[in-house]
């Protein structure tokens, strides 16, 4: 891999059940530079998403990563405690002593609903629970599967503008969205 990329993938491919979900996918990402992985529900976004985190092995192919890359990931489920309240959640995350949280919080409407327990939260709330580990993060590669769905409109843009703030600053980004986004990346579809 060529040094200054953060992450490049050469002729991924993935099946289900003998059935190719997608093959021969390959790119390269370098640092303040994004991609919008694109396609139809069932294509494999999320899949080829949690390829690169490494979570998933592909059925072919090798994914090459910066030495040390710190990476940020948030899937297209939350991945909260449902059963445990908002500051319980941001404690199990390593959040709570994050300079950043509380003007954060306050940002994100969320101050009062600290001792709230997750499941009794709407799907948007939760949401922005969830992205809070994005907006903290120090990470050099975001990955995002579907990061938009179920935030209002001033969450919405404060998270386009977090991300293109990022990316001028030179971390990666990669991420799924039928939302536009209006981030200058490049797009890659899967069908």
């Amino acid at each position: 891999m060529e040094s200054s990329y953060l992450i490049e993938a050469n002729n991924l491919a993935y099946k289900i059940n003998e059935v190719k979900l997608f093959a021969n996918f390959s790119f390269s990402l370098k640092a303040g530079e994004a991609l919008h992985i694109k396609g139809s529900n069932g294509s494999g976004k999320s899949t080829l998403i949690r390829i690169l985190c490494g979570i998933t092995p592909s059925s072919k192919g090798k994914v090459y990563k910066k030495d040390q890359l710190a990476f940020s990931y948030l899937g297209h489920k939350n991945a909260l405690k449902t059963y445990l309240s908002v500051r319980d959640n941001i404690s199990l995350l390593g959040l709570s002593d994050h300079k950043s949280l509380e003007s954060l919080l306050s940002l994100l409407d969320l101050s009062e609903k600290l001792d709230v327990i997750i499941a009794n939260l709407s799907f948007g709330q939760q949401k922005k629970v969830a992205l809070l580990r994005i907006f903290l993060t120090s990470a050099e590669l975001i990955l995002l599967d579907e990061p938009f769905v179920g935030l209002d409109s001033t969450s919405y843009d404060l998270l386009c503008k977090f991300l293109e703030k990022k990316l001028h600053a030179g971390s990666g980004l990669i991420y799924t969205s039928h939302i536009p986004t209006g981030i200058s990346s490049k797009d890659i579809t899967l069908d």
